[in-house]
């Protein structure tokens, strides 16, 4: 009985450690995605807009900011892209790419070609893999970018993969091209910055904001409903771990008050022989207790187990819907300190009922029993 007690509290702290270590890889790659993958601050058109005009005074400003590592304009839309009989819609960001890779470090992204081509590439572009793939093209090939009445042929000269939806539409242009494309002169949709303090951006844009009047957004605001829903889900979460905590505790409770009705007259004997019903209530405690380390250690093998299998056999997930590509989990030794601390509470909690109605015997009727 006391075997399937222990193995019952290491599946509730395996499965708990799991899932706590899926949700924190989640957290990690979504942030990263949301710090790595896009600005941490960007700074809009003033309202009525709909572009900077002045994008250069206004970069010059922003770098006045020691948290400021990098400060692309950048002009932004939507168009078609065609290959022989194959038409995908894109989102293309025109941009200066000396300014553009240490903002978003695109080279690093890049799976073929160099996105510095593109300073000298006036018809040249970088696609996300996967709208590549779409459209049939191999790199070199031309496909036609078209926007209303305007069309122009583009050639590929790199490829890049974020491991997000973007891979699906995104087409990285020259800044002046896609100017031309837009039939705009000399002006951008954002001025997009990386700061080396990522949690100064909420602050920094307040202070633009107030001083000038661009609209500017930190990256927590711009992805305040995904941070809302991983706020929801943990609540969500903390219901689900009490829950658990509940029937593993049942479980523990079982077990001991099935020890303390079989060892009913070993517990008069000793009252009689003067233990007191404090040190009854101990030595059924203590009892508990001795099973916590046993389900911890055996609970987080478990779920270390569970990990390297989900590490060797990657999970797939649509980046369109969950913002990540594959399953991640991230065990730290934070986790298993609160998987050892819920075995400890588990044990004690459930413990308790059963001590105290040990204690509670009378020993004449106690050692009468059979």
């Amino acid at each position: 009985m006391v075997l399937f007690t222990v193995l019952a509290v290491a599946l509730a702290i395996g499965v708990i450690v799991v899932i706590m270590g899926i949700n924190e890889g989640y957290k990690s790659e979504l942030v990263n995605n949301l710090v790595e993958k896009n600005p941490h601050l960007t700074v809009s058109p003033k309202e009525n807009e709909d572009y900077i005009t002045l994008y250069r005074t206004l970069s010059n400003i922003l770098w006045t900011f020691p948290q400021v590592q990098a400060a692309s304009p950048r002009l932004l839309g939507k168009a078609g892209a065609k290959h022989k009989d194959k038409v995908r819609g894109v989102s293309f960001i025109g941009a200066d790419p000396l300014k553009e890779d240490p903002l978003m470090m695109v080279q690093k992204d890049m799976v073929w070609g160099n996105y510095s081509d593109l300073v000298f590439k006036k018809r040249g572009a970088v696609l996300g893999t996967k709208l590549a793939e779409n459209l049939e093209l191999e790199p070199r090939q031309k496909f036609t970018l078209q926007l209303q009445n305007k069309s122009l042929r583009i050639e590929v000269v790199g490829l890049i993969r974020t491991g997000t939806g973007t891979d699906e539409t995104l087409v990285y242009l020259p800044l002046d091209t896609a100017q031309e494309l837009l039939d705009q002169t000399d002006v951008v949709s954002q001025v997009a910055v990386r700061l080396s303090d990522i949690y100064a951006a909420p602050e920094i844009a307040a202070n633009l904001s107030r001083r000038f009047t661009y609209r500017a957004e930190s990256w927590q605001e711009q992805n305040r409903d995904i941070l809302q829903v991983m706020d929801t889900q943990k609540f969500i979460l903390y219901i689900f771990y009490a829950l658990i905590f509940v029937i593993a505790g049942f479980g523990v409770a079982n077990t001991m008050i099935m020890t303390v009705t079989r060892r009913t007259k070993e517990i008069g004997i000793l009252m009689a022989m003067g233990a007191t019903r404090k040190s009854i209530v101990k030595i059924f405690l203590l009892e508990s207790l001795i099973l916590s380390p046993p389900a911890a250690l055996l609970g987080c093998s478990l779920a270390w187990i569970t990990a390297k299998l989900i590490e060797a056999y990657p999970i797939s997930l649509p980046s369109d819907v969950y913002q990540i590509s594959q399953l991640t989990v991230l065990l730290t030794p934070e986790t298993f300190a609160l998987a050892a601390g819920f075995a400890l509470a588990v044990n004690f909690l459930a413990g308790l009922y059963p001590a105290y109605k040990a204690s509670r015997l009378d020993p004449v009727e106690a050692i009468a029993s059979d």
